[in-house]
């Protein structure tokens, strides 16, 4: 597949692209953070659904989403409706996830969308056929807050996701230490290596894991998930201070 690039921004080449989480429950909160994260340097921006205050509302949701779009004309978009099991503040029923990503995926307001591999097999190809149909990139994801599994359960699953259709597959685990952390590496790299030319989006959560937020350049990983005001997960770093970081990782290494 190789690398993506949208609106100018290229996922799959370089050092990783910084995005954080748009978590406000109205559309002024939503548009505040993202007129933050731009003055900030940020370069993708994820809205997370599970926060808004209209999420049982898909008309309003497609309204909102219009708007923050609009806010964005230079910037990816990622929409992400995360669900309790994977990190996030509600869950919907399958149905009900299915039908609110569709109807934001067929307004075509998106260039990203997240579907959670809890779904099932049947669901997940649904939407990504459907993302796929109105030119939005898929990403499958999974999250793991307890622990993290071995290196060829993450690579069995990234490489299902891609199997599945993914676009860029997202696997992120809670490393209690830097073993942990190593695996997680390991699995990106043999994906990388192995089984897509497409970015990933790898990360190992907590302290002992912020080594894969900043080095995933030379994994595999192609974008980090970053701190503003407030954090979405354990480990996070200020986008600032990961840019810069990155940047010169990427000068001395290249």
């Amino acid at each position: 597949m190789g690398a993506i690039t949208i609106k100018g921004t290229t996922l799959g080449e370089g050092s990783p692209k910084t995005i954080i989480s748009v978590m406000g429950s109205t559309l002024d909160e939503c548009l505040t953070t993202i007129a933050e994260g731009k003055a900030a340097g940020v370069e993708c921006f994820e809205w997370r659904g599970d926060f808004n205050d209209s999420r049982y509302d898909i008309d309003a949701m497609v309204e909102q989403g219009k708007a923050i779009a609009e806010a964005l004309p230079e910037h990816p978009l990622l929409f992400t409706f995360r669900s309790v099991s994977q990190g996030g503040q509600d869950t919907l029923s399958v149905s009900q996830y299915v039908a609110l990503n569709k109807a934001l995926i067929e307004a075509e307001i998106l260039d990203i969308v997240d579907i959670e591999t809890w779904i099932g097999d049947a669901a997940v190809i649904e939407l990504v056929e459907c993302a796929h149909a109105h030119e939005v990139c898929a990403l499958v994801s999974y999250h793991n807050f307890k622990g993290t599994p071995s290196v060829e359960w993450m690579v069995g699953l990234m490489t299902h996701m891609l199997d599945l259709g993914a676009d860029i597959p997202k696997c992120a685990v809670m490393a209690h230490d830097a073993k942990d952390a190593l695996k997680l590496l390991a699995a990106t790299e043999e994906v990388r290596r192995l089984h897509t030319d497409g970015p990933m989006l790898t990360m190992a959560m907590g302290r002992e894991g912020s080594i894969s937020r900043l080095a995933g350049e030379y994994f595999g990983s192609d974008i980090t998930f970053c701190s503003l005001a407030k954090s979405s997960a354990p480990g996070q770093i200020d986008v600032k201070l990961a840019r810069k970081i990155m940047d010169e990782l990427h000068e001395v290494l290249s």
